[in-house]
């Protein structure tokens, strides 16, 4: 083999390396780069609670981390022909759970979202002369402004837990969604604010009822011989 085959060879050799280098140096750039619009869509969507609908058929809601009113806030799809109430209860808590059977201090009957909607509901707790205050509202009404009156401070901090939905959660058409809840723990008085469907709200009230009616009717007490053998008059 002759010396400028050699140097050719050497020369091609050489170049088709390079080649592959910088095509390995700009796939690695690639991929970092797409990493990064990733993670840039994802805290996005984080930040103003962006929703993907994967079935129609559901409601689906996503927290919003960073809202230019509230410190809480929701972006909420709703498809059309759900019918909720919107309820804000002020109430005594069981030590460590929900109440079982809540009933609303406020409701709300939500007829603007029955076709369909796709709002963000918002809310906010502070203290107003000593009482706690609860503010609640989506981009273009206000829902709730609810005082708890009569209020006695426990003398120790809060607590509360909200509805997580990061980065979304769904619900179908029968759920309740709690968006959140807040009490004093040496008192147990405190505040939660949850959706629910009117048929499931109808139900319990259903509930309710009739067992309030087993309560009030008197018992059927025994009967004695000569009342059963008492010929009727």
């Amino acid at each position: 083999m002759s010396p400028s085959h050699d140097k050719s060879f050497s020369l091609s050799t050489l170049l088709l390396f390079v080649v592959i280098v910088a095509l390995i140096v700009s796939h690695v750039v690639m991929m970092r780069q797409l990493a990064n619009a990733r993670a840039e869509v994802e805290d996005i969507r984080r930040k103003y609670g962006h929703i993907q609908i994967e079935n129609a058929e559901h409601t689906y809601v996503a927290r919003i981390a960073e809202n230019e009113q509230d410190a809480h806030a929701y972006r909420i799809h709703i498809p059309p022909g759900r019918h909720y109430l919107l309820h804000l209860t002020d109430t005594t808590f069981p030590t460590d759970s929900y109440p079982a059977d809540p009933q609303p201090s406020a409701t709300l009957s939500m007829n603007s979202w029955r076709q369909g909607a796709d709002v963000v509901l918002s809310f906010s707790i502070y203290r107003e002369r000593g009482a706690p205050r609860v503010v609640v509202h989506t981009e273009t009404e206000q829902l709730f402004d609810y005082v708890m009156k009569d209020w006695i401070d426990g003398g120790g901090r809060t607590e509360g837990s909200q509805l997580q939905a990061s980065p979304q959660q769904a619900f179908s058409a029968d759920d309740t969604i709690r968006f959140m809840w807040w009490r004093d723990p040496t008192t147990q008085r405190g505040i939660m604010l949850w959706m629910e469907p009117v048929a499931r709200w109808e139900a319990r009230r259903g509930a309710r009822a009739a067992k309030k009616a087993d309560e009030a009717e008197p018992a059927a007490g025994p009967v004695s011989n000569a009342e059963a053998s008492a010929p009727a008059q």
